[in-house]
C-alpha cells in the first residue's frame, strides 16, 4: 500500500523535474487540465492539511506538470474547447440567472415557511435550467470529445498511473 509521505515525495520531485511547467494535471480532482495559479507546493500543502487521509494519495499521485511535449498538443485542443463551449456557456449562465432571480422572488416572501416554499421553487429553478443545460451539454460535445481526444495520450505519457475517469480523478 503506497504511502502518504511517498506519493508526496514523488509529486515533488515530478514538479522539481520539470521547473518550467505552466500547466498541471488534476490540480483539482474534477479538472483535468488547467493553468498554473500559484505555486503548485501551496497545492500540495493544502491536500495535506485539508483533504481527507483516504484521497491524499490519489490527489498526490494524479497532481503531475504537464510536460512541454504534452502543451504542445494540449493546449490547442483546450483552448479550442473553451472558445467552443462559450456562447452555451454564456446562455446557460444567462438561464440560470433568469430562474435564480424568479427562485429568489418565490422564496423572498415565504421565510417562515421555508421548507414548503423553497422546494416547489426549486424544483421551477431545476426544471427552467434543465433545457438550457442539456442545450449547452449539446453544444459543447464535439469540442469536448475532440479535447479528449487529443489530450488522452499526452495524459497518459505524464502521469502513467493517473486515475481521471473523464470527470474525476475519484472512483463514482
Amino acid at each position: 500500500m503506497r504511502t502518504i509521505e511517498s506519493a508526496k515525495k514523488d509529486c515533488y520531485a515530478a514538479w522539481a523535474a520539470q521547473p518550467n511547467a505552466t500547466h498541471g494535471w488534476c490540480i483539482h480532482h474534477e479538472i483535468e487540465f488547467e493553468p498554473l495559479t500559484e505555486p503548485i507546493a501551496n497545492r500540495i500543502e493544502f491536500i495535506l492539511s485539508s483533504k481527507s487521509r483516504g484521497e491524499q494519495v490519489c490527489r498526490l499521485d494524479n497532481m503531475r506538470p504537464v510536460s512541454s511535449a504534452s502543451l504542445v498538443v494540449v493546449l490547442p485542443a483546450w483552448k479550442a474547447h473553451e472558445e467552443a463551449k462559450a456562447p452555451a456557456l454564456k446562455a446557460y449562465v444567462e438561464a440560470k440567472a433568469t430562474a435564480w432571480k424568479a427562485y429568489v422572488e418565490a422564496t423572498a416572501t415565504a421565510w417562515k415557511a421555508y421548507e414548503e416554499a423553497t422546494a416547489p421553487a426549486w424544483k421551477a429553478h431545476e426544471e427552467a435550467t434543465a433545457t438550457a443545460l442539456k442545450a449547452y451539454e449539446e453544444a459543447t460535445a464535439t469540442a469536448l470529445k475532440a479535447y479528449e481526444e487529443a489530450t488522452a495520450p499526452a495524459h497518459r505519457q505524464d502521469v502513467p498511473n493517473h486515475t481521471w475517469n473523464g470527470k474525476s480523478i475519484f472512483k463514482k
